[in-house]
């Protein structure tokens, strides 16, 4: 009866210490892909505001270009207008194309299952470490 109550008892720490590393392997985990996530969002946002800056200077310079080629400031600003029109247009039509697989390939990355059969192996070394260092001391 002693024996059982030992041989119980090892088991339970061992699947307490086991639940415990588990937790905070999760945490760990948790923490590691939000922070991938976190910093890949930020680079396309950074990414995405230069890429806005340098798109304005262009059309500026098109604008003007176009204003001094034709004679007309405001018929070259309609024009730049229609082709970001053109431009607007297309996103729009192919947004989910473009969009949700850019999205998806960023968040897929943080999702990572972990397969079943590894944690139980995992629990099992650990109840076999437990019994064969409590029984031999």
């Amino acid at each position: 009866m002693d024996e059982n109550r030992t041989i119980l008892g090892i088991l339970s720490s061992a699947v307490g210490e086991y639940l415990s590393m588990r937790t905070d392997d999760f945490k760990k985990n948790i923490v590691t892909s939000l922070s991938v996530g976190f910093s890949r969002v930020l680079a396309v946002l950074v990414i995405i505001l230069l890429l806005l800056i340098v798109l304005g200077v262009f059309a500026f310079a098109f604008t003007v270009l176009i204003g001094e080629a034709i004679g007309s400031m405001s018929g070259a600003a309609f024009i730049v207008g229609g082709v970001y029109l053109i431009a607007l247009v297309i996103l729009i039509l192919l947004r989910k194309r473009l969009f949700l697989n850019m999205f998806t390939n960023l968040f897929s990355g943080i999702i990572e299952e972990e397969s079943p059969s590894d944690s139980w192996k995992t629990l099992l070394l650990m109840i076999v470490r437990n019994l064969r260092s409590n029984l031999d001391a």
